[in-house]
């Protein structure tokens, strides 16, 4: 799977943040955006910052669509105490890649200092203190741990596939690919692994790639919801409603006291313009989960578009009285 032309996986893979507890990763490619985020990281590492983010800004300005470049400025404007700035630039790369959330989350969150004190020998306990460690947002030394997982089993699928999604959550998205092929190669039969790497080319664009992975991980696990949730949401953003539609009401079956699913399916009924399928999901949402504030909220703009005042002001004054306990 060759994405040397696709500047999203370049980008991101590259590594050129700035930031100084990370180095960049070598890519022998021609790349006019890729050059352009090598000055600006030279700049940053000479100290010149305000330059630096004069040329992310002009980066931005040639190609909007990158969500590398916004994080980056978001980084900048935040060392520069531009706050707004930060926020807004970081809004808009989680906009075109969810998985600039977790990256800048971990470099939000991450310890200044990262120890490794060794990890358990049994598979099941590298894997618990890798996962615990993570959710300290200690990526350095999770990936410590997966290291020495590795050497210990170098065949395990589910290992490979857990350091994949850290890769991911990293932006090291060529590490990921790696990972995540490997683990595919080992185990074709491993579902996690296709939906994860489903995601990650659903981030970088490449969505006949991805609609394949989704399809075989929900091939492999037919009654697994999350992969109908995943491929749904993949539909959803490519605007094709009626095939999210079909995985939305096999997740609904799958999970029917659930209320979040009768949200999610109501918001794309929302997109259809199906205000009364979106008033029905909303409304058994609310029957499950009454003290959730939001759903009365939404539930009152369908019952506006179905003429329906009355009850939509019943609705929005529930969801002010919940929100004032809250």
């Amino acid at each position: 799977m060759s994405l040397t032309n696709n500047r999203y996986f370049l980008l991101a893979s590259a590594q050129l943040f700035p930031l100084t507890f990370l180095e960049p990763a070598e890519m022998a490619v021609d790349d006019p955006a890729l050059a352009l985020a090598r000055e600006a990281f030279t700049s940053f590492r000479n100290g010149q910052l305000e330059l630096a983010r004069e040329q992310y800004t002009t980066a931005i300005q040639q190609f909007s669509d990158q969500p590398f470049f916004y994080a980056c400025r978001s980084l900048l404007n935040m060392a520069l105490g531009d706050e707004e700035g930060a926020f807004y630039d970081s809004q808009v790369a989680k906009s075109l890649d969810f998985n600039y959330q977790a990256f800048l989350e971990w470099v939000e969150n991450r310890p200044i200092e990262s120890v490794f004190l060794g990890s358990g020998i049994e598979l099941q306990q590298i894997l618990s203190d890798a996962l615990e460690i993570t959710q300290q947002f200690d990526y350095e030394r999770t990936l410590k741990i997966y290291a020495y997982g590795r050497e210990n089993y170098p065949n395990s699928v589910e290992l490979l596939v857990s350091r994949g999604a850290l890769y991911i959550w990293l932006l090291r998205y060529d590490k990921a690919l790696s990972d995540l092929n490997q683990a595919i190669s080992l185990d074709p039969a491993y579902a996690q692994a296709y939906l994860l790497r489903a995601k990650l080319l659903k981030g970088i664009r490449e969505h006949e790639k991805a609609k394949a992975d989704f399809d075989t991980s929900v091939e492999i696990q037919p009654d697994a919801s999350i992969v109908y949730e995943e491929r749904g949401g993949f539909l959803v953003d490519l605007k094709l409603y009626d095939e999210a539609l079909l995985d939305f009401d096999k997740l609904v079956n799958l999970l029917p006291e659930d209320f979040y699913v009768h949200a999610l399916r109501a918001d794309l009924f929302e997109k259809m313009e199906n205000w009364e399928a979106a008033l029905h999901d909303y409304s058994k949402a609310i029957s499950l989960n009454p003290y959730y504030s939001d759903l009365y909220a939404y539930r009152a703009d369908m019952k506006d578009r179905l003429g329906d005042i009355v009850g939509a002001a019943q609705d929005r004054h529930m969801f002010e009285e919940l929100e004032k306990e809250g």
